[in-house]
């Protein structure tokens, strides 16, 4: 048990210390800031005319994706 809990601290420790020299960043988002087809889906449902199922058939984003960056937008 005694082992355990150092191990965990000293784990916590150089995450802290990797975070601080920008090594541990996590997963990368899929659909970054300037993704093309990101872009493309917003300006097609802002402009109307299209189902978002459309959209998305056309730009290969899912629909749960577009829907979050349009509620992101909205904030």
């Amino acid at each position: 048990m005694i082992f355990k809990l150092r191990n965990r601290t000293r784990q916590r420790e150089g995450i802290e210390l990797a975070k601080k020299e920008g090594k541990f960043k996590g997963r990368l988002k899929k659909y970054h800031k300037n993704h093309a087809g990101m872009k493309y889906a917003v300006k097609l449902y802002k402009e109307g005319g299209m189902t978002v199922n459309q959209i998305c058939e056309i730009t290969n984003v899912s629909r749960a994706s577009l829907y979050r960056r349009l509620s992101e937008g909205n904030k």
